[in-house]
């Protein structure tokens, strides 16, 4: 039978890995479910993996308080770069969605932000991400993110491994995240761009008309209409992103 200290202090370090994937806004994929939710999730698997453990994965009885703090440091390290894999597919995502906001002349939508937070928003860019959201969980990404976590434990202990990350790797998810993402908006982007050479020369040859009040409706509709075409393709574009970024996360924390 493990020491009931034992037990806690290997409870808390599973509480400190599992943290930002399950907790911390932006690298959570459960940002949008209530705080309370979120940390009865991150207690009840906690709790799961410390049933679920041997028992020479327990953290050590003669290690210090101090090595215990620094453990839990390097635990949180360790969930922040799990949380990386969720936050840079979702970061390359919105991007794309502003640069078409942008290419529409959807730019000032962004200062209206109808949930009452100071900061603004890319409209486009919501709707890509609510999309993501919805087939993040269809298809069954979540688990995949929850499996591989859980079985970091054994790859890398509790308490029992220091994070070596690669900053090679980092910034090759980081590259590989933000081009797929504006892979994805490409399409939208290059017809924009080839509408919006159509215009400047309708502009030149009837410079009397006034395209411009003509035009900007045109452009919103037509990226709207080329956003709906692009969500038929998104669930392939989802699964690769998050699939991609998770098989890179052996290589980021440097267990090969």
């Amino acid at each position: 039978m493990v020491p009931l200290p034992i037990m806690a202090a290997t409870f808390m370090l599973a509480m400190a890995r599992y943290t930002p994937l399950l907790v911390l806004p932006g690298m959570t994929p459960l940002g949008w479910a209530p705080l309370v939710v979120r940390t009865v999730l991150l207690i009840a698997l906690a709790w799961l993996t410390l049933i679920w453990l041997p028992e020479d994965g327990y953290w050590s009885p003669t290690k210090s308080m101090t090595m215990l703090l620094f453990a839990g440091v390097s635990e949180l390290a360790i969930g922040a770069v799990f949380g990386l894999a969720f936050m840079l597919p979702t970061a390359g995502l919105h991007t794309g969605g502003w640069l078409i906001d942008l290419q529409a002349g959807l730019g000032a939508a962004t200062l209206l932000n109808p949930s009452g937070d100071s900061a603004s928003e890319s409209l486009l860019g919501q709707v890509l991400l609510l999309g993501a959201t919805v087939l993040f969980f269809t298809l069954n990404l979540h688990l995949q993110f929850f499996k591989v976590l859980v079985a970091s434990t054994e790859v890398l202990p509790l308490g029992g491994a220091g994070i070596r990350a690669n900053p090679a790797v980092f910034l090759q998810m980081l590259g590989t995240s933000f081009a797929l993402g504006l892979v994805i908006v490409a399409p939208i982007l290059i017809v924009l761009f080839c509408l919006d050479v159509a215009i400047a020369f309708a502009s030149r040859s009837m410079p009397q008309a006034n395209v411009y009040f003509i035009a900007l409706p045109l452009k919103v509709a037509v990226a709207f209409a080329l956003m709906a075409v692009t969500l038929r393709q998104l669930p392939a574009w989802i699964d690769t992103l998050y699939r991609g970024a998770i098989s890179q996360l052996p290589k980021l924390l440097g267990a090969h």
